[in-house]
């Protein structure tokens, strides 16, 4: 087998596993399969794994940053700590990240599009926000108000992320900022956003 047949062998592998395609810098952000009642599973582990080593692989053949990555995203969202793990991730590149939002970008996919340097909307793609909730798995009430003390915590980070990009984008337009009540109404049950409506609202910086 030659060199090259070799390393287009490796490049095919490293799709299969990760959805990256390396020749374009393109990784695919979406859920890692359909549940029984062929339910999306989102943002979970399985899914965040795959994604973070291939941005990894992506990032690390750009030693200096100065060649792009693209994320072509369609997401509705799903678990908390592993959606931020992806949104720290994102924003840790050396290289200049574009999200593409093709389909939705729902609950904590929202949030995830915020990590990127450019974010775009596709012309039919989907905005979704509302404030998350958890399981708990204990019946100690010790354990229990501990997770609801993080859960807490963990909500106003998330929810900052949002309402930090909102404000900017009144700022640059000269417009009043958001209160944090009038943000906390809309993230009460799902504020559902056209294309146009994430743009204004400052969640996206255009539609392509």
């Amino acid at each position: 087998m030659s060199r090259s047949t070799r390393h287009n062998v490796d490049d095919t592998e490293v799709f299969f596993l990760y959805s990256v395609h390396i020749p374009t810098r393109t990784i695919y952000l979406g859920s890692a399969e359909y549940t029984a009642d062929e339910n999306e599973t989102g943002v979970d582990f399985a899914m965040a794994e795959r994604f973070i080593k291939g941005l990894h692989i992506l990032d690390s053949l750009s030693p200096t940053g100065d060649n792009p990555i693209n994320i072509i995203m369609n997401n509705p969202g799903g678990d908390v700590t592993h959606g931020l793990a992806i949104y720290d991730s994102i924003s840790a590149c050396k290289s200049h990240v574009t999200i593409k939002v093709r389909g939705n970008a729902c609950s904590m996919g929202g949030y995830i599009l915020q990590a990127a340097d450019e974010r775009i909307m596709s012309p039919n793609s989907v905005f979704m926000f509302h404030a998350g909730y958890d399981a708990f798995n204990s019946n100690h009430p010790k354990i229990i108000k501990k997770w609801v003390k993080f859960n807490e915590e963990q909500g106003e980070r998330v929810d900052k992320i949002l309402l930090d990009k909102i404000n900017s984008k009144r700022d640059k337009d000269s417009k009043p900022r958001m209160s944090k009540s009038h943000f906390d109404k809309l993230n009460d049950f799902d504020t559902i956003l056209t294309p146009e409506e994430t743009v204004e609202m400052g969640l996206a910086d255009k539609i392509e």
